[in-house]
């Protein structure tokens, strides 16, 4: 029994389209970032930059609408500038700078979701889709 091309293709084609839908829900590294609450920056589900707080530090400026946070040795950290302050329920644009293992990170201009604006403790999760960025980090005052 021979199986040609234009036999499979369709079934192929639609596997694909299913798989591309299915991810825009909100797609790889979402679900990770609900399920977590430490200040930090994750990248496709995993904490490039993790606040703790014994060895970090983290910072806000309201004025530059700014949060960022970096290790005591200022090797590790993440940098993000808003355009505007985070509501709840609404979008931004914002910069995001980080380092990785072995270099420095640069994204401009990337829309974030607010998932998540917890009021009581100042704590705001943020994500954008396109680059799968979750950022969770706090309003300090």
């Amino acid at each position: 029994m021979k199986t040609a091309i234009k036999d499979i293709l369709p079934a192929a084609i639609l596997a694909f389209g299913l798989a591309a839908v299915s991810g825009c829900v909100k797609g790889y590294g979402f679900e990770k970032l609900q399920e977590n609450s430490d200040i930090g920056l994750m990248v496709k589900g995993s904490y490039a930059v993790r606040y703790d707080e014994e060895n970090f530090q983290m910072g806000f400026n309201e004025d530059r609408k700014e949060f960022w946070v970096t290790d005591d040795n200022m090797a590790d950290y993440f940098v993000l500038r808003c355009g505007k302050m985070p509501e709840p329920g609404g979008t931004l644009t914002a910069d995001v700078v980080y380092t990785t293992r072995d270099d420095v990170k640069s994204r401009s201009g990337l829309e974030f979701e607010v998932q998540d604006y917890d009021s009581d403790s100042g704590k705001i999760k943020l994500w954008n889709q396109s680059y799968r960025i979750g950022v969770i980090v706090m309003i300090l005052r």
